[in-house]
């Protein structure tokens, strides 16, 4: 008896087909992978929270005592203050830089993970309509606008100011313009009249390049899950 080569099973050529035939006919499959999915995704979400309030306690605490050294250095003599002043503060500035390059790295990954969540919410309400009423409600669309608005967010340029790369930037830039006003001081005699404006400069540059910088990091590291 001969067996006709049109009737005899072949592997799917490609390595997901088998998988995703079994999730299309074995919905509960389909649950446990994306509830697993979900769980992990919140477990990532608390990971990069709790490294970001870690890093910013680090870079806040070293501000504060590098302020309490230089007030002790003020108390000997203003030779004293200018150097540890130009020497403490660049390295405060470098940490407090990247502090911020982390932090914002960690909450470009959160909002990342905030938009696969809202998308695998958005299954199962699909799945199963009767559970729109006890879940989260997701949003209609994987936009980050939208994601973070269904989550309590405003976006705009006032809620970069309340991220913590965005407190980051402010204290950076004080930093800055502290660092580039003890030069001038130094250099002009402390000629408050020069290093006044000159740090005030500093602070006014230093403010926007951080927030620019952050809105050019979230539009190139959020955008859609498909890559578009």
């Amino acid at each position: 008896m001969t067996t006709d080569a049109s009737e005899v099973p072949r592997p799917p050529t490609d390595p997901t087909e088998a998988p995703r035939e079994r999730l299309r006919l074995d919905p509960q499959a389909a649950v446990t992978v994306l509830t697993t999915e979900h769980f992990n995704l919140q477990t990532a979400r608390a990971s990069t929270i709790s490294e970001t309030n870690g890093r910013a306690s680090i870079f806040l605490s070293s501000v504060s005592a590098g302020l309490v050294a230089l007030a002790f250095a003020a108390q000997t003599s203003r030779a004293a203050l200018y150097t540890l002043g130009l020497v403490l503060l660049p390295v405060l500035l470098f940490l407090g830089l990247v502090t911020f390059e982390r932090t914002l790295q960690a909450s470009i990954d959160d909002t990342v993970y905030l938009q696969r969540i809202n998308r695998i919410r958005r299954f199962y309400v699909e799945a199963l309509p009767a559970l729109a009423a006890h879940i989260a409600r997701p949003a209609a669309t994987d936009d980050v606008a939208a994601v973070l608005r269904q989550e309590g967010f405003r976006p705009g340029r006032w809620q970069l100011f309340l991220s913590v790369p965005g407190a980051l930037g402010v204290i950076n830039s004080v930093l800055a313009g502290a660092t580039v006003a003890m030069l001038a001081a130094a250099l002009s005699g402390s000629n408050l009249w020069v290093a006044v404006p000159i740090g005030l400069i500093g602070f006014a540059v230093g403010v926007p390049f951080h927030q620019r910088y952050q809105m050019t990091a979230r539009l190139r590291g959020t955008r859609s899950l498909d890559g578009t």
